[in-house]
Parts: C-alpha cells; structure tokens; sequence
C-alpha cells in the first residue's frame, strides 16, 4: 500500500463520528486475518486513542478487551440505550 493511500484512509477515518468508527472496528471483527486487515484495525485503533487517549488505554488494560467493553467507554450511556433496544 501506498503512502498516499495509507493517508487517504486515516483522513476517511477520522471523518467519521465515533460511533461509525465503532461500527467500522466492529465490522473487521469476522473478517479473515491478513497484513492488511491488521493495517486497518491499527489505523481504527489510532483513530480511537486520539479521540480519547484515557478511554483507550483503559480498554487496551482489560484482561480480555471486547468491542463491547470498547463501546462502552467511549459510548457510554449511549452504548447501553443502542444495546436495549436490540434486545
């Protein structure tokens, strides 16, 4: 992958409202492990630490860190109406 292409894609991400960047780390969750779905993740994952650098470190010292437990700290109460009312 280019460099301008790696950069085209972190300007796309951080474009994104927090919640679709949550969807988009969400959506990588079932995909196929390659090189380039890591690049992806760690680009999302970049994204989320410079949106809120305490949250993120907070998710990344969990034992297990879930995409739940993810969207639940930045999310919060949010996180919890949107779980509800799936249910």
């Amino acid at each position: 992958m280019t460099k301008n292409a790696e950069k085209k894609a972190r300007a796309m991400l951080s474009r994104l409202p927090l919640e679709q960047l949550i969807k988009e780390f969400d959506m990588t969750e079932d995909m196929p492990a390659s090189f380039e779905l890591s690049m992806v993740r760690g680009w999302i994952m970049d994204e989320l630490e410079k949106r809120n650098p305490t949250a993120f470190d907070k998710w990344l010292d969990m034992d297990y860190p879930t995409n739940e437990a993810l969207r639940e700290l930045y999310l919060g109460d949010q996180a919890l109406q949107t779980a509800e009312t799936k249910q």
